[in-house]
């Protein structure tokens, strides 16, 4: 008869290697994304390929890349859904705070898609005119910067509940994410206002693959809390949480 602590490491070698191939492939994916907007650019100015460019433009809405990248954020609420269901009372971090977090990642998902945080370039635009100064970027950048300090303070104050893999992972899945949203496309702006085109055409691709790299730490992260282990006694695949 085994101990808890080995049944949980056993359980975690079983889970890992299917999650581990899962995490593989959708990395695979994110790349492919990427080398072929790179590549179809680069064909492009050559033998005009639109509906191609269309397809995998990292910098367009409601093409492959922006699905690709709303689906990994759903894939990062969806776990975070799953240790929600998963806690129980006196589970450290609580339900609610794993369905914040899943909340969260949900408004990006959709914000992805639909570009949401374009209309705070009508705030940034009025602070701009209030202020009298202009700004080297995106008007969006001030008052989104504002928005994602505040929810930077929030994360760190919430992930000190957590096991320090998990909260390393996802504070590190964040700052990533941050990177590439908020601090790389800030630099796009003002590449793109200064007309250095081949500098905003890699900034954009280093932007879209730091977002989505981000999302890929996060689903590493949480994949070694919520896991999936088969039941020797029913037969059946069973997910809970590594600590519960």
């Amino acid at each position: 008869m085994t101990d808890p602590q080995t049944r949980d490491r056993l359980a975690g070698e079983l889970a890992r290697p299917s999650a581990r191939r899962i995490l593989w492939l959708a990395a695979g994916a994110t790349a492919a994304i990427l080398v072929a907007d790179l590549a179809t650019r680069a064909y492009n100015r050559y033998d005009p390929i639109p509906t191609v460019r269309w397809l995998v433009n990292v910098d367009f809405e409601a093409n492959l890349a922006t699905w690709w990248n709303s689906t990994l954020l759903l894939a990062v609420a969806g776990m975070a859904l799953t240790a929600a269901l998963l806690s129980g009372r006196g589970t450290r971090p609580g339900r609610l705070s794993w369905l914040g977090l899943a909340a969260a990642t949900a408004l990006l998902s959709i914000d992805e898609t639909i570009s949401l945080h374009e209309r705070l370039g009508e705030v940034g635009r009025s602070w701009k005119e209030w202020a009298g100064v202009s700004l080297p970027t995106h008007a969006w950048v001030l008052p989104g910067a504002i928005l994602a300090a505040a929810g930077t303070v929030c994360a760190v104050l919430w992930a000190r509940k957590l096991p320090r893999d998990l909260r390393n992972g996802l504070l590190g899945a964040l700052a990533v994410y941050l990177g590439g949203a908020l601090l790389t496309e800030a630099f796009n702006g003002w590449a793109q206002g200064n007309g250095y085109s081949i500098v905003l055409v890699l900034g954009t691709i280093v932007e879209e693959g730091m977002e989505m790299s981000g999302c890929l730490v996060a689903l590493a992260a949480l994949s070694r809390y919520v896991v999936l282990e088969h039941d020797p006694a029913s037969g059946r695949a069973v997910v809970r949480l590594q600590n519960g």
